[in-house]
């Protein structure tokens, strides 16, 4: 089977010839520090090194790259990804060296700290932390999701991996709702106004909707037809379980994420990859409810994220994209054998009846050493075969 083949028949709970292989989403790529080392350990050179995405400092990588561990995926992505960036490196009050999204959120880091030192950049001044009415979250200036310009030549690129290539193709997180409102507010804020404020939260929900159904309509309408997977970010849980109430969950943020996902099947025939990371075991039922294909990243040190246990209660609806290796201790500190060892068994958990693409459970941390790197993917490819 062909890479584009293999994602398919994966994502429709049919066992394909082997496990498709990922590197490079914004979810599932490599710290710039990481990909360094990685590069001068396997020799290779990559001249262009292109941010995937600025904030999180992780990198497009190199088609050599890709090529040496078999990956099957390709992103389509504009440039800076789901965040515009039109400035970085800003510097907000002399605290904070960062930059500002399309939404007005500041990200940023300590502005006494070395720009190469900085490994990644917090969402740290929040443009609706002061907002008290509805009014002022209607009023705001929202971005402009028809604005063609982030997607300039990406249509061109697509049509070519599609007809040249036999790569699957992915977009870049084209969506999201209720995690954005964390972002806006504080994330403190926005879990307590879930509960108090539930009008101010749904508000936001309300523009952030708005303004990722036309982005949707713009990006798929100049390559929708192209794409096998759409993905759509929205943190709901962390490392030991949801962050809110499921029964509020359903009741003020499912309807708005279900409503996403109609809208994006409107232009567009591809699989639908949520992200969230932590313990989100509970709300798989849900997620399928909403539309959705597949979760990543799988993140398997969590609270009843357990392999074997998630592929027997949820194989047959949803299908895992990530938990290849835990991120947290085994790759960054484990062993070679280690990695060998957990990889295997972790394919062995999820690779029955198809369903489940592997990657590291999120990004590829920046203090991770390239012999760990190249053992996961090695392994990988060592055990994927059906």
């Amino acid at each position: 089977m062909n890479s584009r083949d293999r994602l398919i028949k994966t994502l429709d709970h049919q066992e394909p010839d082997k496990v498709p292989l990922d590197l490079g989403g914004n979810q599932s790529s490599i710290h710039l520090k990481a990909y360094n080392k990685l590069l001068e350990f396997l020799e290779i050179e990559d001249k262009n090194i292109r941010y995937a995405d600025f904030v999180q400092q992780i990198v497009d990588p190199c088609e050599e790259i890709l090529q040496r561990f078999q990956i099957d995926i390709r992103y389509i992505r504009p440039k800076g990804g789901m965040v515009k960036v039109d400035q970085m490196n800003l510097e907000y009050e002399g605290k904070y060296v960062g930059l500002y999204d399309q939404f007005g959120v500041f990200w940023g880091n300590f502005a006494d700290l070395n720009v190469e030192d900085i490994l990644y950049y917090d969402p740290v001044i929040h443009p609706f932390e002061n907002f008290k009415t509805v009014q002022e979250i209607e009023n705001y200036d929202w971005p402009d999701g028809t604005d063609k310009t982030p997607f300039k030549g990406l249509k061109e690129q697509a049509r070519k991996l599609r007809e040249k290539t036999n790569y699957a193709l992915v977009s870049h997180p084209t969506g999201c709702i209720y995690e954005y409102t964390t972002f806006l507010f504080g994330f403190t804020k926005a879990l307590r106004y879930l509960r108090t404020k539930p009008e101010l939260i749904e508000a936001a929900m309300k523009g952030l909707l708005k303004y990722w159904i036309d982005y949707n309509a713009t990006y798929l309408n100049e390559v929708g037809e192209y794409l096998d997977v759409v993905c759509l970010n929205g943190d709901v849980a962390e490392q030991t379980g949801p962050i809110m109430n499921l029964k509020l969950y359903e009741k003020l943020i499912l309807p708005y994420e279900k409503k996403l996902v109609q809208e994006v099947r409107k232009h567009t025939d591809a699989k639908i990859n949520y992200h969230s990371c932590g313990s989100v075991s509970q709300f798989i039922p849900l997620f399928y409810e909403i539309g959705y294909d597949a979760i990543n990243p799988v993140q398997i040190s969590a609270i009843d994220m357990e392999p074997c246990s998630l592929k027997k209660r949820y194989g047959k609806i949803m299908s895992f994209w990530g938990g290849l290796c835990n991120a947290q201790q085994t790759l960054p500190f484990g062993t070679l054998e280690q990695i060998k060892t957990e990889v295997r068994s972790n394919l062995e958990c999820f690779k029955p009846g198809g369903g489940f693409v592997a990657s590291s459970v999120h990004n590829i941390t920046a203090e991770v050493p390239p012999e760990n790197i190249v053992a996961m993917f090695d392994a990988a490819i060592e055990f994927r075969s059906y």
